[in-house]
């Protein structure tokens, strides 16, 4: 017995022993990804461990994984084009490297990477969108940025602001979080117009999660997470111009400048304008199609790159003026006194923003960050009589604080946030304000014991002071089957507190009476579902696929409803269900060095309760369909690309008790829409020509009652596709780097 007791100790013992082991081998393998200063992926870049002939070349996402000989190896990245850079080897968690342009050889060389790609080392399901794929549209801001992306749908919200609204597993924006650089960014009394203050030529690179996102960065996140990273002051251009005009009559001048103050300190001014004063009017119903429009935007931030101690610091000032309605109506008219149907809307917005985080150099796994913004804005609009102001004042710090347990399987961050919201809003006779302190906590747990699996829990508890304790738990997981197949899965709850007025402001261009039935409660949903990611070899290539389905599903939501009533915008609290299937497939092929191809189908199940009535919600298509064409020359010289979207029909809210005259179908028919680009590359930058709306396609009288804009029957919001038809634009992007 003795003996026996001794063999089984001692083959626990070689066990532990072995497993000891292998967890310190494992342990030594560095990975991550390579990319260039516009986060666009290196393929092919060589990752060498120093001094040995160990190494690897990065995939078709510029990831790598290098098993070291010990971890405190240091690796050397190279790639043709690019100044190499050698780095002390970081086992603990995956890193991102960012070679600078080699400028004495650039000029003979081709760098070829993906525009867009998935990033592998995530468990959330996350695409990114670079600086490239941007440039294949106008993308003069950031409601223009989705045009070649088939996970984002855009559409005009109603016949006269000319605003844009975004859509994501067919939910409305409002249930898509916003971040600016992981802040609070378009959200609250932004929410409807927002997208308009983030100019394109800002843009480094988007990234696009869908389902719930981290905890980290709050509670918001309902169908997923969208966050802009801005260009930086340390690696942007010395100078970057961009031109563009088109053929409504639109201008618009962009101007970003970078420069190193010292060895620590780098800064950048960001300048965006445009102004547009044309009347519009193709379908002659009397309305401008657009609103005249003028806007002034700067942003100048500073980036301190210490040993211990990084830190930013910004301020973003902006104003935006929009005057539409029927035609002769001007800046600075009186809607109120006009014997003329006017629309106004002027914002005037500030922002101060940061970051700062505390280094540990021997423990790269390890560190503090403070992340805080501060922002007022000032609306002053009007909807024919109806006059509209709000003011919001915002304050948002996070502090993070990460680290391992035990070794780099095990990470973990943790922290604290607050959020102190204070609207101020006053429409027609009735005045709404509400003020929200929110303290929170949070704790988000990784683990990944290899580079086939990863999982992440995340739980935060939020103390509102008007709706009581919010409780988010979050989980997402990833696992590798098989080198070019993926499988993710993601479950999620998400609040957000519901804007009434400002999310409909596309209904307020109406007769509508805004009615409010009951006190709004906050709305609380659970998102979940998945994607399948797999590569099939095709000829001498590989056929990229993704599959994805989330389902959202709402225990209170608040419901604007249109169908009772065509005089009235009927608003209470979800009594019933209310819920969205989002399916979708996409496929990307690379024909060549020279033609690539990508399209999807996506399918949408929205039903929400309607006075006791589960329907279809009004203004999403079922079906759509997305096919993108991209091709260039060698070097980049000529660059031409289309997109295709097909929009099936959509239900259109109830019009029944109007004169029979003034009644609309009950669904839309389904429409085609082609973009297409054409740009001529030289060494300085770009030229481009473009056409949005290629086959001229518009919606049909889509003003009821146009000719007596002050009626019960007049409503702009029935609006289903473009209004203004074919525009042509042209620019010039120059470049002067640092």
């Amino acid at each position: 017995m003795k003996r026996s007791s001794k063999m089984n100790s001692s083959k626990y013992l070689h066990a532990f022993l072995l497993c000891a082991m292998s967890i310190q081998l494992q342990a030594q393998v560095a990975k991550g990804m390579i990319a260039d200063q516009q986060h666009q992926p290196l393929i092919g870049a060589t990752v060498l461990e120093l001094g040995t002939q160990n190494g690897v070349v990065t995939n078709v996402n510029g990831a790598f994984e290098l098993e070291l000989s010990s971890s405190e190896a240091l690796i050397v990245i190279s790639y043709t084009g690019f100044l190499s850079d050698t780095i002390q080897a970081d086992v603990s968690k995956p890193v991102h490297i960012m070679l600078k342009e080699d400028s004495k050889e650039l000029d003979q060389v081709v760098v070829s990477a993906s525009s867009t790609f998935l990033d592998d080392l995530e468990s959330k399901h996350i695409e990114v969108i670079t600086e490239a794929e941007l440039t294949k549209a106008a993308c003069c801001n950031l409601s223009e940025s989705f045009e070649t992306n088939a996970s984002v749908d855009v559409s005009f919200t109603d016949a006269i602001s000319g605003a844009k609204t975004i859509r994501m597993l067919g939910l409305d924006g409002s249930y898509v979080q916003i971040n600016r650089e992981n802040i609070p960014n378009v959200r609250g009394l932004s929410g409807r117009y927002g997208l308009g203050y983030v100019p394109g030529t800002w843009v480094q690179s988007i990234d696009v999660g869908k389902g719930a996102g981290t905890v980290v960065n709050g509670y918001e996140s309902m169908t997923g997470q969208i966050n802009v990273e801005l260009k930086k002051p340390e690696n942007s251009e010395k100078l970057y111009l961009n031109s563009y005009a088109n053929s409504f009559g639109r201008l618009e001048l962009n101007a970003n400048h970078a420069w190193d103050i010292n060895e620590k300190w780098s800064s950048a001014v960001l300048l965006h304008s445009n102004y547009f004063n044309n009347e519009l009017d193709k379908n002659e119903d009397g309305f401008m199609d657009l609103p005249k429009s003028k806007q002034i935007n700067v942003m100048n931030r500073y980036k301190f790159q210490g040993d211990k101690l990084v830190s930013q610091i910004g301020l973003n000032l902006m104003r935006d003026e929009k005057a539409g309605g029927q035609l002769g109506f001007d800046f600075g008219d009186d809607f109120g006194a006009s014997s003329q149907y006017g629309f106004v809307n002027n914002t005037t917005r500030l922002e101060l923003f940061g970051k700062t985080g505390l280094l540990f150099q021997h423990k790269p796994y390890k560190g503090w960050g403070f992340i805080y913004s501060g922002v007022y804005q000032d609306i002053d609009a009007g909807f024919g009589r109806d006059g509209y102001e709000g003011e919001e004042t915002t304050l948002y710090g996070n502090i993070i604080f990460q680290n391992i347990i035990g070794n780099s399987f095990h990470q973990y961050k943790t922290g604290a946030s607050i959020l102190y919201d204070n609207f101020n809003e006053v429409y027609a006779d009735s005045a709404f304000s509400r003020k929200e302190i929110v303290p929170g906590f949070y704790y988000e747990y990784s683990y990944l014991p290899s580079d086939k699996f990863s999982l992440l829990l995340g739980a935060r508890a939020d103390f509102h002071n008007l709706y009581g304790t919010y409780f988010t738990p979050r989980i997402h997981s990833r696992y590798q089957l098989s080198p070019n197949t993926t499988i993710r899965a993601a479950i999620g709850r998400g609040y957000r507190t519901p804007n009434a007025i400002v999310e409909n402001s596309n209904v307020l261009v109406s007769s509508r009476q805004l009615v409010v039935r009951e006190s709004p409660d906050p709305e609380v949903s659970w998102n979940m579902g998945g994607s399948l990611v797999t590569a099939i070899p095709l000829g001498s290539k590989k056929l990229n696929l993704i599959a994805d389905y989330f389902y959202t599903t709402f225990e209170n939501q608040l419901i604007y409803d249109m169908d009772q009533n065509s005089s009235q915008l009927a608003v209470y609290n979800l009594d019933g269900r209310s819920f969205a299937n989002s399916f979708q497939i996409e496929g990307n092929y690379q024909f060549n060095d020279f033609l690539s191809v990508k399209s999807a189908y996506k399918f949408y199940d929205v039903k929400a309760t309607f006075d006791g009535e589960l329907r279809q919600v009004p203004y999403t298509s079922r079906d759509r369909f997305f096919l993108n064409t991209s091709y260039a020359t060698k070097y980049d010289k000529w660059e031409a690309d289309a997109t295709l979207q097909w929009s099936g029909s959509k239900r259109l809210p109830n019009t029944t008790d109007k004169p029979v005259e003034f009644q609309r179908a009950a669904s839309s028919p389904d429409f085609f829409l082609v973009n297409a680009q054409i740009s001529r590359g030289f060494r300085w930058g770009n030229i481009y020509l473009g056409s949005e709306n290629l086959l001229n396609f518009t919606q049909d009288d889509p003003i009821i009652d146009s000719e007596n804009p002050f009626s019960n029957d007049f409503d702009a919001s029935v609006v289903w596709a473009p209004i203004a038809g074919r525009m042509v634009y042209a620019g010039f992007r120059y470049k002067i780097k640092r």
